[in-house]
């Protein structure tokens, strides 16, 4: 019997030889994640993976013909994605205090290309486009007689890992904070600079420290006070992952999240905002303290089967603050709290044809609560002082279509409230239909 430590090696010299036999397209796709497993299993280190990585570029440029495609050599992986979405949106608001509700029907499409790149020594870059300029939203409604759209640049990063713990990124960046659209629409990627640490626990269990420092305004420093200040975001959180339970073969199959976090700006102004529902004005009075979350159990009905609790809460320390200086209405409540509590159960992971998935979720957002900026652009049209429901469904029409409904209803917290940038609407309703492909 040879010692465990050379069985190791061996093995990994046997996963590097099978690599390397692989046709040169096939092995440029599938080689990253295999390669990651292995340090991971600790059968090799983030060196030796590194010399693999380089091993493997190098053999996949070598076999292919000359003029198809050159890749630069300090590349590991290169990854290109995308997908377009054809969208029907029927749409009601009743603005508040108001006697007639607003109908409309929007036939609406989004396209998006991805391009990221995992460099030697550690190193990566990636970009994003998509059609519409509005940081939460690209969907672009058909109109004015088949003109052409525009592109826009949604991503443009770079990353540094320098072990399995540590993750930098700065640029504009998917947004590295555990949450859900409560507080963060998941169209807005924030630019910036992140930081991610990794702690490993016992298990798969995981400890992440994430802090993000978002520059959301530039502005010309040729003067003094609030309004010669870039406007910056700051936020801090804590994400907790621990796995319990077992499956057939004492797999850890069901998880808990916990994600306490802090988010605050600095003293300034914003202006140009083009976000569904933007405030341009003071940063002032936003101080939040949030806390978000789900429980996953798995294998519930069956095998590949999925039921999850999900959570996330934010009280503004500074909200009547908010409420009554920046928003000018001095005599309302303070309303600083928002939350949101759902419920999903799933068959697959949404990537093989047949999977399908149901959600529903309760929230309520009060005026002082949250950032009108950056929440969810579906829900009451990112209106404050509303609470409703959001009712979603997807099904895989094949491994890469996914057909999609989603359903919003809300209204007022406060009736007769009105502030003429965040709350003007009574209520709302929000059907869409989604045929979504991958590719």
């Amino acid at each position: 019997m040879f010692p465990p430590i050379f069985q190791f090696r061996s093995l990994g010299l046997a996963v590097l030889t099978v690599l390397l036999c692989m046709p040169a397209v096939l092995m440029a796709q599938e080689s990253g994640p295999l390669v990651d497993l292995l340090v991971r299993k600790g059968l090799i280190n983030d060196q030796e993976a590194e010399e693999i990585r380089a091993e493997l570029v190098k053999e996949f440029t070598s076999n292919v013909p000359a003029g198809k495609l050159n890749l630069n050599s300090a590349l590991s992986e290169f990854k290109l994605s995308g997908d377009i979405r054809l969208r029907h949106q029927v749409e009601t608001q009743a603005p508040q205090n108001g006697a007639v509700s607003n109908e409309r029907v929007r036939e609406r499409f989004r396209f998006r290309f991805n391009g990221d790149a995992v460099l030697q020594k550690g190193w990566g870059a990636g970009f994003a486009f998509e059609t519409a300029p509005a940081s939460d939203s690209g969907n672009q409604t058909f109109q004015d007689g088949g003109s052409d759209y525009g592109l826009y640049l949604s991503r443009a990063y770079l990353s540094y890992q320098p072990n399995a713990n540590w993750m930098f990124v700065g640029g504009k960046q998917r947004n590295p904070i555990y949450t859900t659209d409560l507080a963060w629409d998941s169209d807005i990627n924030p630019q910036g600079v992140s930081e991610v640490f990794r702690h490993f626990l016992a298990g798969k269990d995981t400890l992440e420290f994430r802090a993000l420092q978002s520059i959301v305004d530039d502005r010309a420093e040729s003067g003094f006070g609030p309004g010669s200040r870039d406007a910056w975001q700051f936020l801090q959180q804590v994400v907790y992952t621990r796995w319990f339970g077992g499956d057939a073969i004492g797999n850890q199959s069901n998880s808990f999240i916990l994600a306490p976090g802090y988010s605050i700006y600095n003293q300034s102004l914003l202006d140009g905002l083009d976000n569904e529902t933007a405030f341009n004005g003071s940063t002032r009075g936003l101080s939040l303290l949030t806390f978000a979350g789900e429980v996953n159990w798995a294998n519930v009905a069956g095998a590949g089967t999925q039921f999850k609790v999900y959570w996330d809460g934010s009280y503004n320390f500074e909200a009547q603050r908010r409420v009554r200086q920046v928003y000018g209405l001095s005599g309302a409540n303070k309303d600083a709290y928002a939350w949101l509590v759902g419920m999903g159960y799933a068959y697959g992971s949404g990537k093989v044809q047949g999977d399908y998935s149901l959600r529903l979720d309760y929230r309520r957002i009060g005026l002082g609560a949250i950032d009108p900026n950056t929440s969810d652009s579906d829900f009451a049209f990112g209106n404050l002082n509303q609470q409703g429901i959001k009712l979603a469904g997807s099904y895989n029409l094949t491994d890469f279509a996914n057909l999609n409904v989603t359903y919003f209803y809300t209204k007022d917290i406060r009736e007769t409230l009105f502030q003429s940038s965040v709350a003007k609407l009574d209520r709302s309703q929000t059907l869409q239909f989604d045929v979504v492909v991958k590719f």
